[in-house]
């Protein structure tokens, strides 16, 4: 997923071609061009504002560094984004967004004679996770002028769609505070459906997102609602969510979106926003349209502490929001946190982790797993690239989703990744059931991504991959290499041949490599070697495949192909006075694995790989790079290769060593798709926690510093492969 500045430019002109009305699924609204900023490369869709996040594999909820909710995701890490927040320039207050824009907490202090509403997000704090096997997220806030401390601690329990929000406020010796309310306040903006192979419905378009929201007394919370129907699938769509404190709250207000209409709204309906300003909430109870709510509850410091939590509820209807809190509110926060610790310990009881004595390595590592197994939807088997809406990357690409298959099977997740392999294997182009919104890409490939539920996702300017193809078989034979099930194998193999069939006949006559197309996320047409690898291992692995299933014609016809295409790359991507293989590409060493490790022109190919990515690991020192991404792919390719070699795996670790002390964020250790130099630091960007980096750094880094021996089937598929011209 790589976003250069001349590909957004391009990416803009083909969306100034779309349709200005939704007349179809496939059709976006009038005002796309907003979504899109290419002199703002590489955040073209808007910097991203999320430093944590919580996930139970239906409702995803992500945190700016200030504890501002700014991701709601329900009822699938896939879609749709349940809360209003969008941002434009990232040297902007809150990255451009609108004041009310998020779900945060505030105190209704009485200080000085006066009362006032002081938000949290404003007071200096620091934020983390309570620890490295969970996504609990603790951010510590402290306030001298008020001697207040408070700490929130936000998490979603493995067995409810509710994100918990536990607040302990302590009032230090001296402080002038003589009384303070809890306020809760939040900006959902409820969506129900979403736009074919453009992922925008619920963050460029909100201004369209209207619900319906009041005041329930019986349950004692504010409650939105919206129903209609999913323009991509033509299927009825109903969302409710629901905000409440765990004790009684003590006033509220339901009222419209200020930022969405010119002038002051009516005083009954202000924005919750605006209202509580004073520390006082007016108390209306219902408002359609562009929806706010607030709700306070009294806190008692006369001991010194208070706590309190608030329950956020996610469901399909209002009766399902109230039975979720109801079971929320029986339960100790505590509890729910212990409940989520096993969960993660249950799911990643047989990972490995790198054998280090740096923490930082180690949590970033264990934050990789922790993320990949909560962003998995158990409904489809699809995984998301990040749970964040800008950029829109909550689809599943099966070329990032082909190396989480591959940490899926080493930490023994095999029916996860069956799973996936049968969500991609429903879901590809066959000529033989024809689908309309797959009518752009050939039979026996992919589209370049999808939603949970089978939907292509996006962009329309990209409707295919040919480097996805490769990796779509290599997936599938690879996780057969891992489990040895051949009644799987014969299962899949159809979508195997399907695939390999379109490649063999995909062929550039003029010089024998693979035809022209779509590579890696370009939206200009290319041929090249970051195509050439995967094709050429998409049909070794066919070939792989079509032999144990006692298909010998097409392992001879995928066999033939691969040779042929073999020597087109010896021909045309490595030249006499070349060092590397089209410029040094990481994936030709692994998984492609194109040749041996220790042939002539792979050791140069190697080097050439190091050299490429090992002026990163100078920075921010020496100032000269601006930016990069997917450092984590040369690592991993070099871990493999230089296996057993203790001087050239030094090289490995300290390029890991750099991306967790500096790509990472330091405080909660996730990463973001680049890294840039800013003000002598690096600042991690673009859809953190982006979980392809996450992974790769993973994989990499468990081979840098391994924690046991490999067994030998892991040996034979994982650091062996010399490559079928070997």
């Amino acid at each position: 997923m790589r976003r250069s500045a001349a590909a957004a430019l391009a990416l803009a002109a083909a969306f100034s071609t779309l349709p200005t009305t939704v007349e179809a699924a496939t059709h976006v609204p009038g005002d796309y061009h907003d979504c899109l900023r290419p002199d703002h490369d590489p955040e073209i869709y808007g910097p991203t504002d999320l430093n944590a996040q919580s996930s139970n594999q239906r409702l995803a909820v992500g945190l700016n560094r200030a504890g501002t909710v700014t991701v709601f995701r329900w009822p699938r890490p896939s879609y749709y984004d349940q809360i209003k927040y969008r941002t434009t320039d990232r040297h902007l207050p809150r990255f451009g967004a609108a004041a009310n824009d998020g779900a945060f907490l505030g105190l209704a202090v009485h200080a000085g004679g006066r009362r006032t509403t002081t938000w949290l997000r404003d007071w200096p704090s620091r934020q983390r996770y309570a620890d490295d096997m969970s996504d609990a997220m603790t951010t510590a806030y402290s306030n001298r002028d008020l001697g207040l401390r408070v700490t929130v601690t936000d998490l979603v329990p493995n067995d409810l769609d509710v994100l918990a929000r536990n607040v302990e406020v302590r009032r230090e010796r001296g402080s002038p505070v003589r009384s303070a309310d809890l306020v809760a306040f939040e900006n959902f903006n409820l969506v129900v459906s979403k736009i074919q192979e453009f992922p925008a419905q619920d963050w460029c378009f909100e201004d369209q997102n209207v619900d319906v929201a009041h005041y329930d007394s019986a349950l004692d919370a504010i409650v939105h609602s919206k129903s209609g129907v999913d323009g991509s699938t033509g299927q009825p769509s109903t969302v409710a969510v629901g905000m409440a404190f765990a004790g009684r709250s003590s006033s509220h207000q339901v009222g419209g979106d200020s930022s969405e209409v010119a002038g002051a709204l009516p005083g009954a309906t202000a924005d919750a926003y605006d209202d509580a300003a004073d520390g006082a909430l007016s108390g209306n109870d219902d408002f359609a349209g562009q929806t706010t709510g607030a709700l306070a509850t009294p806190l008692d410091l006369r001991r010194g502490v208070a706590d309190q939590t608030l329950l956020i509820a996610a469901a399909s209807t209002d009766a399902g929001v109230g039975s979720l809190l109801t079971r929320a509110r029986a339960s100790r926060f505590d509890d729910l946190a212990t409940a989520k610790h096993a969960w993660f310990a249950r799911l990643l009881a047989h990972a490995a982790f790198p054998a280090t004595p740096d923490p930082t390595i180690a949590a970033l590592a264990r934050r990789a797993l922790v993320t990949l197994v909560s962003n998995y939807d158990p409904r489809s088997g699809a995984i998301v690239a990040s749970i964040a809406t800008q950029s829109p990357y909550g689809e599943d690409w099966i070329r990032d989703g082909a190396f989480f298959n591959d940490a899926l099977d080493e930490i023994g997740l095999h029916d996860w990744v069956r799973a996936r392999n049968d969500f991609y294997a429903a879901n590809q182009s066959r000529a033989e059931r024809p689908r309309a919104d797959l009518a752009k890409v050939p039979a026996g490939n992919w589209s370049m991504n999808y939603y949970a539920d089978g939907v292509p996702g996006g962009f329309v300017a990209i409707p295919w991959e040919i480097d996805e193809t490769g990796y779509g078989i290599w997936t599938m034979w690879h996780h057969y290499e891992a489990t040895g099930d051949p009644a799987y194998l014969r299962r899949i193999y159809p979508s195997i041949r399907a695939a390999a069939d379109w490649l063999v006949i995909c062929r550039d006559p003029s010089n024998g490599l693979q035809c022209v197309a779509n590579e890696d996320d370009h939206i200009n047409p290319t041929q090249s070697i970051v195509g050439a690898g995967p094709v050429w291992m998409g049909l070794n692995s066919a070939a792989a495949a079509a032999r144990a299933v006692g298909q010998a014609g097409d392992a001879t016809r995928y066999a033939a192909r691969r040779d042929e295409l073999g020597r087109a790359i010896d021909g045309h991507a490595y030249a006499a006075d070349q060092a590397a293989y089209g410029g040094g590409d990481a994936v030709l060493v692994w998984p492609v694995c194109f040749r041996p490790f220790d042939d002539p022109r792979m050791a140069k190919h190697l080097e050439a790989v190091w050299q490429q990515v090992a002026p990163t690991f100078d920075e921010p020192a020496k100032g000269r790079r601006r930016r990069g991404q997917y450092e984590g792919k040369a690592l991993l390719a070099l871990a493999h290769a230089w296996k057993g070699d203790r001087a050239r795996m030094a090289r490995v670790q300290r390029g890991l060593t750099w991306v967790a002390h500096h790509h990472a964020t330091p405080d909660t250790h996730v990463m973001g798709e680049v890294w840039i130099r800013e003000g002598g630091r690096i600042v991690s960007i673009v859809s953190q926690p982006h979980l392809w980096e996450q992974v790769l750094f993973y994989l990499a880094s468990v081979r840098a510093w391994p924690a046991r021996e490999e067994t030998p089937r892991a040996q034979r598929t994982h650091t062996a492969c010399g490559g079928a011209l070997g």
